[in-house]
């Protein structure tokens, strides 16, 4: 049964192209009923035009069901799982619409505004009822905390009956107005709210005049915004939405060709390390290297199509520290090695690589990287705090030890391990294994001031200075720990203030054992200095610390979402001016991002109650 399902879904990428050139798409009316009922009842709120197009091309029921199962994988939050929750929850909830709203002679429930909201969105978590008001026409307030990230984080469903014998509808502050909620006959919004705030309250007053609950009113001088009809049409087409398709593509992209029933090998089997840096804009990033404890020459082997290769599927998701989801990433590491390259990469170990968009505060990282050709899992966990930079000190990134050959250019600058458009292949951030008498080549930024780059008078030092400590973690025994001094020339700052510098160190005299690396760096003259460190294992010869590792393709995370994830995650921070400008430099590179746009809204009336409350 598992294996059906596998095979069916990843058959599909192969019967889709070869479909879409044989044969024109059929109409609607032309599909068998089931699968008419498929398209237009079941998933009409929830499918993309994209996905409805495609479907509509397949010719056969065999492509059709191929298709429907791929499209519930592509949604399923846990592939590990028997039970795909994404669809159990789903026809869950279009049971209930059927059964609560709508004529139940006709079974309609789902064609209703409220029942669009209730498939869409889920139950509400607070809802007020006013359905036998003073003046005033039936009216229900949903209150929800946003289910997507194409969403504002928390906002209120307005519905009211026009008539008693016509179904709820949404209300757009804007469109209806309050005048449409009072019976008797007011024909100005500021009498018709003091009807409402006398008959509903306050809160539903509010909501009469914006959908949401941090954006200000004036009950006395009553003047919608564009934010609540931002809201109203990302429900409506929320498939549509950027941030919603980008979300279920890369859970495509990463599930089409992966087992449901993988099999954890536990959390010890890898380890995962990070990296603070920054790029020339003062935005940081976090980029890991998710490392393979022991070696698994079944990483690489015979893929579907019958040649040598690896296929890898990696899902990280980002958690504040107290536990709440701010968003996930899927990614396929895939690709194909020669013979001579199968047979050097089973006596390496693997590393995953990835980058994380964020910004300064308490993260939780959770990896769940899974090798498809064997359908085996291991998931990590590490707590990571990212700090901003001083205004008045400098600071220092972490030590990243990098492989020889050195850098590459990477002109994006959107590969992991890319610092100042190089891209250095990564043998472990705050964390290395070498050889007794390997060299070990270091790479990190030093970050300065705005106002060094900018040339404050006196403000910017010709040189830093720069001392590296190794000691045993076990102490000494009588052996001196590896020091070395340099000095750095400060120049070539990027705009934001950032140096990208390193050292290789003769390691020579270092005994088998373990390590701590320590770099401090100091501005003669001044106060300011920084440090970090590592760990460096030195393993005799016949110990493996060769590795290979791989990432996702650039394109799955273009520059615009990279900044709608930070604005994000800026929210989760309770970071209402860093979301902001955020979300400016997203819709700067992708204008037409409505979610963002409504995202944006939402958080620049929350920063500018927080500033009127603060006055």
């Amino acid at each position: 049964m598992r294996t059906a399902r596998l095979l069916t879904v990843m058959l599909l990428l192969a019967v889709i192209p070869s479909a879409d050139l044989r044969a024109k798409a059929v109409t609607v009316k032309q599909l068998p009923q089931s699968y008419r009922q498929w398209l237009e009842e079941d998933v009409t709120y929830i499918i993309s035009q994209a996905e409805r197009k495609e479907f509509l091309r397949l010719t056969t029921d065999n492509e059709r069901e191929k298709f429907i199962t791929a499209f519930w994988e592509a949604r399923n939050p846990d592939p590990h799982s028997e039970i795909n929750s994404y669809k159990e929850e789903h026809y869950r909830r279009l049971a209930y619409v059927k059964s609560t709203f709508g004529d139940p002679r006709y079974n309609d429930g789902w064609r209703t505004d409220m029942g669009r909201a209730y498939i869409t969105l889920g139950k509400p978590k607070q809802t007020a009822r006013f359905h036998e008001g003073i003046a005033t026409r039936p009216v229900e307030i949903w209150f929800y905390e946003s289910p997507s990230p194409a969403l504002p984080l928390y906002f209120n469903l307005v519905f009211y009956r026009r008539s008693y014998g016509e179904e709820y509808t949404f209300y757009s502050p804007r469109e209806d107005g309050p005048t449409r909620i009072v019976t008797n006959d007011i024909h100005d919004d500021r009498a018709a709210l003091h009807t409402i705030d006398q008959s509903m309250g306050a809160e539903a007053t509010h909501a009469m005049v914006s959908l949401l609950p941090d954006e200000p009113i004036d009950i006395d001088n009553p003047r919608p915004t564009m934010a609540s009809d931002l809201l109203l049409d990302a429900i409506r087409n929320l498939p549509e939405q950027n941030l919603e398709k980008q979300r279920i593509a890369a859970i495509r992209h990463a599930n089409v060709e992966r087992v449901t029933s993988s099999i954890f090998t536990g959390a010890n089997e890898a380890v995962l390390d990070t990296a603070v840096l920054r790029d020339d804009k003062g935005r940081q990033t976090v980029h890991f290297l998710l490392r393979n404890q022991r070696l698994d020459p079944r990483l690489v082997g015979t893929l579907p199509d019958q040649k040598t290769g690896y296929s890898m599927s990696l899902q990280t998701r980002v958690i504040t520290a107290s536990g709440k989801a701010i968003y996930q990433q899927q990614d396929t590491l895939q690709g194909l090695v020669s013979e001579a390259g199968a047979k050097a990469a089973k006596d390496r170990l693997f590393a995953a690589e990835g980058r994380l968009p964020v910004v300064p505060g308490s993260y939780e990282i959770e990896t769940t990287l899974t090798n498809n050709l064997t359908h085996e899992a291991t998931r990590t966990r590490k707590q990571i705090t990212v700090t901003g930079v001083h205004p008045e000190s400098i600071g220092m990134s972490d030590l990243i030890a990098y492989a020889t050959p050195g850098p590459v250019t990477d002109p994006d600058g959107q590969l992991p391990f890319t610092i100042t458009k190089l891209r250095f292949t990564p043998r472990g951030p705050q964390a290395a294994q070498i050889h007794i008498g390997e060299k070990l080549n270091l790479a990190y930024q030093i970050w300065f001031p705005l106002a060094d780059v900018m040339g404050a008078p006196a403000s910017t030092p010709k040189m830093v200075h720069v001392h590296y400590l190794l000691g045993s973690v076990a102490g000494s025994a009588g052996r001196p720990p590896l020091e070395e001094d340099e000095d750095v020339e400060v120049k070539n700052l990027d705009a934001a203030g950032n140096l990208l510098t390193g050292r290789t160190l003769d390691t020579s005299k270092l005994e088998q054992g373990t390590y701590r690396l320590v770099a401090k760096v100091t501005e003669p003259g001044t106060p300011r200095s920084a440090f970090a460190t590592m760990t460096v294992k030195v393993l005799p010869p016949e110990a493996t610390v060769s590795m290979w590792t791989a990432y996702g393709p650039e394109s799955l995370h273009p520059l615009w979402s990279e900044d709608a994830q930070r604005g994000v995650a800026a929210e989760a921070m309770g970071n209402n001016a860093e979301a902001e400008a955020c979300y400016r430099r997203a819709l700067a590179l992708k204008p037409d991002a409505t979610d963002i746009q409504a995202r944006l809204d939402a958080v620049i009336k929350k920063e500018s109650v927080h500033n009127t409350a603060a006055k």
